[in-house]
């Protein structure tokens, strides 16, 4: 028998909210997913906050280097770009803290992605960010630099870490997990297949899979064990979310 994966939604509900913004988090959470992705970054003046972009460019009327915005800089910006944007006003970079506190309301996990930070110990108040909202045991770290995992691993030794890949996976993957562990492979879809999950699985390594936005490419890889699939829209329905926008403000 086939288990159900757990359905992550890729930066949130990302298909039908502009990414990485609380109403896209919010979208999730109403839509019932499992747990949700957020991409990180940590600003000049040592506060952590949600965008994708190495540059606040393509989603913001602003324009430059993403950490190299102060929290009061970056939060004048508005997001003025992304799926659905026509339907929400007043869309804004939140803070991890504010994404946290959104899974927390809806009992959703959060993968974490460690994009750029300034030093080390930016990576303690990171880790100490997500024990104070009372997210360690709804939480993983994830990263495509191991370098930074293993430093939260010096950190905290049992939370879950998964390792960031778009390369087709190789045997120093498993190698890597085994000296993280509690820890995941985290693989691109186009780069891996489901022969290559069910080898991970054979190994006792779970595996998260991503972006997959069709049903039937799911379906393989769930055949396959996948622990996760990540995604920007809702592979279990046929059928768009219907009135769960967040009304205009």
């Amino acid at each position: 028998m086939i288990s159900k994966p757990k359905y992550v939604a890729h930066r949130g509900l990302s298909m039908f909210a502009p990414e990485n913004t609380i109403a896209a988090f919010e979208l999730a959470g109403k839509s019932g997913f499992w747990g949700i992705e957020c991409d990180t970054y940590c600003t000049t003046d040592g506060r952590w906050v949600v965008h994708h972009d190495r540059t606040v460019d393509r989603m913001t009327n602003g324009t430059g280097r993403t950490k190299d915005f102060s929290f009061e800089e970056i939060r004048k910006l508005d997001i003025v770009a992304g799926n659905g944007i026509d339907d929400y006003n007043g869309l804004y970079i939140p803070t991890l803290e504010e994404v946290m506190s959104v899974c927390l309301f809806f009992g959703m996990h959060a993968f974490i992605e460690i994009e750029e930070y300034h030093q080390d110990g930016d990576l303690e108040v990171l880790v100490e960010l997500v024990r104070t909202a009372g997210m360690a045991d709804q939480s993983s770290f994830i990263c495509f630099n191991a370098d930074d995992l293993f430093k939260v691993r010096a950190i905290d030794e049992t939370v879950p870490l998964g390792f960031l890949s778009a390369k087709p996976p190789a045997a120093e993957d498993l190698q890597l997990i085994g000296r993280l562990q509690p820890a995941f492979l985290d693989y691109d879809y186009r780069t891996t297949t489901p022969d290559d999950v069910r080898n991970c699985i054979r190994a006792g390594i779970d595996v998260s899979i991503w972006t997959v936005n069709e049903r039937e490419i799911s379906r393989q890889f769930e055949e396959a064990g996948a622990t996760y699939i990540t995604t920007d829209t809702i592979l279990w329905k046929t059928m768009e979310p219907d009135n769960l926008s967040t009304p205009k403000k």
